[in-house]
């Protein structure tokens, strides 16, 4: 039962498609489908009403052209005739003799200057040599040297001591040495503390110079 009514089902759908194939080869679905479309709409201006033109409006009348008035001429009066003036002579252009330019002699330069002598350095004065009494020095307090002391070192030594315009010892030497550079050095030091009356001379205080001898003895 179930299998007639599916066959009965096929064989409609097939009998459908073969109608549908055959409308369209024969023509008849393109009838079909031109009857279903709409016909087109055909749209008619109709032109609006032109106004007529104005009329022309008639030509002025042309003005007749006034006749010019006629100009009185004036003939020229007659000029006086005219005298002409003698020019003058043509100047003389002949080359004029000129005197011979001298040069000027150049200026003569100024005299220079007078350069001021310089003086010529004043020697160094030389240290008056006097005796010690003349200058009244203090009396010199030598000190032992100790090494020369337990060397049994003795001597004289004598020293040449310098002293400015104030009587200050400003230089000392060895002039006789006592045997000993230990003793010859105390010796320069305790000149220095020597102070010595200034030596004048012609009431001017001088540089002068002296021998001072300090003796050194183990018993003294």
């Amino acid at each position: 039962m179930f299998d007639q009514r599916l066959l009965k089902v096929t064989f409609a759908v097939v009998l459908l498609h073969v109608g549908l194939v055959y409308l369209l080869q024969s023509g008849l679905g393109r009838r079909i489908s031109e009857a279903v479309i709409a016909p087109e709409i055909v749209a008619r201006i109709t032109p609006a009403d032109i106004p007529a033109p104005p009329a022309p409006e008639p030509p002025k009348p042309i003005k007749k052209q006034e006749q010019p008035k006629p100009v009185k001429v004036t003939p020229p009066r007659p000029q006086p005739k005219l005298t002409p003036t003698p020019l003058p002579p043509a100047p003389d252009l002949s080359p004029v003799p000129t005197a011979p330019v001298v040069a000027a002699a150049p200026p003569t330069p100024p005299a220079p200057a007078p350069v001021p002598e310089t003086p010529a350095p004043a020697a160094p004065s030389v240290p008056r040599a006097v005796g010690l009494g003349e200058i009244q020095c203090t009396r010199p307090a030598p000190s032992y040297p100790p090494v020369a002391r337990r060397m049994g070192e003795e001597g004289r030594a004598v020293i040449k001591i310098v002293t400015d315009d104030t009587g200050r010892v400003i230089r000392s030497t060895v002039v006789e040495s006592s045997g000993s550079s230990r003793l010859d050095q105390a010796a320069m030091d305790a000149v220095r503390n020597m102070r010595c009356k200034p030596y004048t001379e012609n009431g001017r205080a001088v540089s002068a110079t002296a021998n001072q001898p300090i003796v050194f003895k183990l018993d003294n």
